[in-house]
């Protein structure tokens, strides 16, 4: 068995991965060489070519090249536009081109081949009629020389022939791989959308694993396994192209080929296997893979078992997890320096672009707010992205971007160590200084005085949105509210005693005072005047088809998008920051109502707090969409179902109609709606004083026995109607909500918890589940592309005991606002009231959701039906049988 023979070898890999190609042949031994975008050059002997058919994860194929030929280019012109084509008829050139070949030198009559032909779409040439000119060469070659030609099998031929045409020139070579080395034969359970085996090799290479020094792998959203088994295989060093070693590769009947030395090779690889597989069992590092899809977790275990790695399933966690949870996930992890590594769903699988990048934010704040919990300062993070503005919003320090394709689709790899820093906050690191300022100081120094009072509390519990100044100063009449390290100015219109010269002049030094306490520039300041409104004036007039600027808000665990610029009020009020608490503290394992939900903050908190279901309503499409970037920003799955519906449901609507015509109970409904609102989408108008009785009353007939409304709103002069309080159990509770950074004694809202009389106040679910049992991560399962949904029941008449009160409002009003549109006072928390174009009803497509063994799968959602039964029952069955790659271990 001699192997002195040096042969000269293209091995081709997808555009984008030489590097790592390159990278991965080093580790080999092999010094390659790219020629060209996809093409390495190699020089080597038999046994390192051989080498190469069984690890290499990246080629595509190895092939022995014959001949290449470039073509001849012209100019040509069109619509003012001059460039260059081939000048050459393809189809024929190749058949010139193919006839120069020997090809009774690279096999005989006896042997079968097949001609492959992949042709550049920039070329105009039909690839089948390509295809038969290049056989005709052949065929006339050998009935030149004997008389007689090589059958064509197409399937299983003694001799691939590899022909690429570009759009430069046309290579010929003899197909030594068989077939593409990325196809690994594992994949026997598919997700949408599933990366390329090779594709996800390269970029494991790419984020330096194959150096060995991460010691935790961790993607969250795993698909069908791909980056997990891929990273296993290069973790023990399986030979990939072990599935293909017994009839599948294309050199076995070359003149060159060394049987003897081959069976060595094979032998030696599965040895090597055998060991290191074993090392990794004795001493496993943390691998974690999760989903919001039952499915993909199925399809990962059942890959796994397909790859040969079934003795590492004890040591790979597998969970049903949307990545809400990423962060709690992280915080539990023992490892100093893991990968976390993903290909998570873009435009093309959510069909839904706008939800992406949100998507791809939250991811980075999670990652990075998951590995500072746990005081992980050398993570990494590597993810995929299909737009490089989604890959943008990651916070990598130093990022570094690889620009690549999933098949047909470009597609962009970012990966770099994470920033782990919490988002800034101005109320933290503010710390009192002398500012000096000769016409307001007594601006100044009021400022200061608040942000030291209000700093204690903020750290103390978190918050890093609040109101720092309001009017506290009768000469300095503006409201001062901080969102991060970003400023909120609002500017009250000053009364018309007061000169505008003068005004505007102590308008400006407050800016001034504010930019110079606070050590902020100007871009992080943001300046809005209120005025009160009347008649039919809208506050303002926005062009939704222009792109909003928005910047992220964090509160309690949740993220949220505000915008500065665009509205009066910026998509999150902060005066309702407890509220929103207590809601999502009371919805854990409830099914949730929010009524005037605006930008859904308060759904959020439901969501995230483990509520079964959340439904939001509100007249404005524009809101809702705002509503579900912010459920997208959270790790909250939008196409989640829960018994055969729409987990979160957004739906555009008039409030007064459709919970009038909803019949569906809810355990907790959240009212929190304009003081007044006169939208152009309905005729009439609402008034909170005057409509809100009418409005509870049917919101009470929507919440279940032991359920919780809570109730709020911002007119000042607000009075609870008395019918309300002698019909249900009523608790005011607006000192409870008003915050510490408002005037207690001059509460900006009221607010109130109504039940239903001899109600059980019970932390059990209607079904009898507790609530500690639910949770939000647990129960996202399914898909589906329907993100509204309007009301599918019939009209239902009002109760006789309140017929009187809403056949009045009903004679006068045909609907209800589309924000919250906050009667302007002391106070300015004005919700606005924006034309907007309505979401039209869509169905919802019910999935099966199976449930799998060794895996955390919610049952309940996950394992009800007869699919989960005999999908658990096939995994049973391969789980109990050795893989075929354990027959293949040989001795030496």
């Amino acid at each position: 068995m001699t192997d002195l023979m040096t042969h000269s070898l293209l091995i081709t890999c997808a555009d984008g991965l030489e590097q790592a190609l390159l990278t991965e042949l080093d580790g080999f031994g092999i010094a390659g060489t790219q020629v060209r975008a996809g093409r390495v050059v190699v020089s080597v002997s038999l046994a390192q070519f051989y080498q190469i058919c069984l690890y290499s994860r990246v080629a595509s194929r190895v092939v022995l090249p014959l001949g290449d030929y470039y073509f001849k280019k012209k100019q040509v012109t069109e619509q003012g536009i001059t460039k260059e084509v081939i000048a050459d008829d393809v189809a024929n050139v190749l058949y010139e081109f193919a006839s120069r070949i020997d090809w009774t030198a690279v096999f005989g009559v006896e042997h079968t081949f097949a001609v492959r032909v992949s042709v550049d779409k920039r070329v105009s040439v039909n690839q089948q009629f390509a295809t038969m000119r290049v056989k005709d060469a052949i065929a006339d070659c050998f009935n030149r020389q004997f008389g007689s030609r090589p059958d064509v099998d197409a399937k299983n031929p003694n001799f691939a022939i590899f022909v690429q045409v570009g759009v430069d020139c046309a290579e010929i070579g003899l197909d030594l791989s068989g077939t593409s080395l990325h196809r690994r034969g594992y994949r026997v359970a598919n997700t949408e959308a599933p990366l390329k085996e090779n594709l996800a090799a390269a970029l494991l290479y790419e984020a330096g694993w194959h150096l060995g020094h991460f010691d935790a792998l961790i993607d969250p959203m795993c698909g069908s396994g791909t980056f997990v088994i891929e990273a296993l295989l290069m973790r023990v060093n399986y030979p990939v192209g072990l599935d293909k070693s017994t009839n599948q590769f294309g050199f076995y009947h070359w003149q060159h080929h060394d049987d003897e030395l081959w069976q060595a090779c094979v032998a030696r690889a599965t040895t090597d296997f055998h060991d290191n597989l074993a090392n990794f069992e004795a001493k496993p590092i943390s691998i974690i893979a999760t989903d919001a899809n039952a499915h993909a977790i199925y399809a990962t275990h059942k890959n796994l078992l397909a790859a040969g790695l079934a003795t590492l399933t004890p040591v790979i966690r597998l969970e049903q997890r949307a990545m809400s949870g990423l962060d709690e996930l992280l915080a539990t992890i023992k490892a100093s320096n893991p990968l976390i590594i993903s290909n998570p769903p873009y435009g093309e699988r959510l069909g839904d672009d706008d939800v992406i990048k949100p998507l791809y934010q939250g991811l980075g704040r999670k990652v990075a707010d998951g590995l500072r919990q746990a005081g992980i300062e050398d993570g990494y993070l590597a993810i995929l992205a299909s737009h490089i503005e989604h890959a943008d919003v990651l916070p990598i320090v130093n990022p570094q971007t690889l620009r690549c394709h999933n098949g047909a689709l470009t597609v962009y790899f970012r990966h770099g160590r994470p920033n782990t820093a919490s988002l800034p906050s101005l109320i933290e690191r503010f710390e009192r200084k002398e500012v000096v300022h000769d016409e307001a100081q007594e601006f100044v120094n009021r400022l200061q005085k608040n942000l030291a009072n209000l700093k204690k509390i903020a750290k103390k519990q978190g918050v890093t949105n609040l109101r720092v100044y309001d009017a506290d100063l009768p000469n300095y009449n503006v409201a001062v509210d901080i969102y991060g390290e970003h400023v909120h100015v609002q500017e009250y219109a000053p009364p018309k005693s007061i000169d505008a010269q003068v005004a505007k002049h102590r308008f400006n030094n407050a800016l001034a005072v504010i930019r110079q306490v606070l050590d902020v520039n100007r871009e992080q300041v943001f300046i809005k005047t209120r005025a009160k409104q009347s008649g039919n004036e809208q506050y303002t007039k926005i062009d939704h088809k222009k792109r909003k600027k928005l910047w992220l808000a964090q509160e309690n665990g949740a993220y949220f998008y505000v915008n500065f610029t665009d509205y009066l009020d910026t998509g999150l009020f902060i005066d309702h920051r407890t509220m929103r608490g207590l809601v999502g503290q009371a919805s854990r394992g409830k099914r949730v109502l929010n009524l005037f939900s605006y930008t859904c903050t308060a759904s959020v908190h439901a969501a995230l707090h483990g509520a079964k279901t959340v439904t939001s309503v509100d007249l404005s499409a524009n809101y809702l969409d705002w509503g579900r970037q912010n459920f997208s920003l959270n790790g909250l799955v939008l196409d989640a179902m829960y018994d055969h519906d729409l987990k979160y449901q957004f739906i555009a609507a008039d409030v007064f109609e459709w919970i009038k015509d909803n019949t569906e109970q809810f355990d907790v409904i959240f009212i929190d709606p304009p003081t007044f609102s006169n939208s152009k989408k309905f005729k009439g108008t609402f008034d909170v004083q005057r409509d809100h009785a009418a409005l509870i009353n049917r919101a009470m007939n929507r919440l279940s026995h032991d359920g919780v409304l809570y109730f709020s709103n911002n007119f000042t002069k607000f009075e609870l109607d008395e019918h309300l309080k002698t019909r249900y159990e009523v608790l005011e509770m607006t000192q409870k909500t008003i915050g510490f950074d408002f005037d207690d004694k001059k509460p900006i809202h009221q607010s109130y918890q109504i039940r239903h009389k001899n109600s059980t106040k019970s932390s059990a679910s209607p079904d009898g589940t507790a609530a500690n049992n639910q949770r939000a991560d647990d129960k996202v399962v399914g898909s589906s592309t329907d993100l509204v949904k309007s009301s599918k029941f019939a009209s239902k008449k009002a109760p006789s005991q309140q017929a009187r009160q809403e056949k009045g409002f009903a004679k006068k009003h045909h609907g209800t606002a589309s924000g919250n549109h906050r009667q302007f006072a002391k106070h300015p928390s004005t919700r606005t009231n924006k034309k907007a174009d309505f979401d039209k009803p869509a169905g919802n497509n019910q999935i099966s959701k199976p449930s799998i063994k060794r895996v955390y799968v919610n049952p309940k959602l996950a394992g009800a039906d007869e699919m989960a039964k005999r999908l658990d029952q096939k995994l049973h069955e391969q789980s109990s049988q050795t893989p075929r790659k354990y027959k293949v271990k040989t001795t030496s």
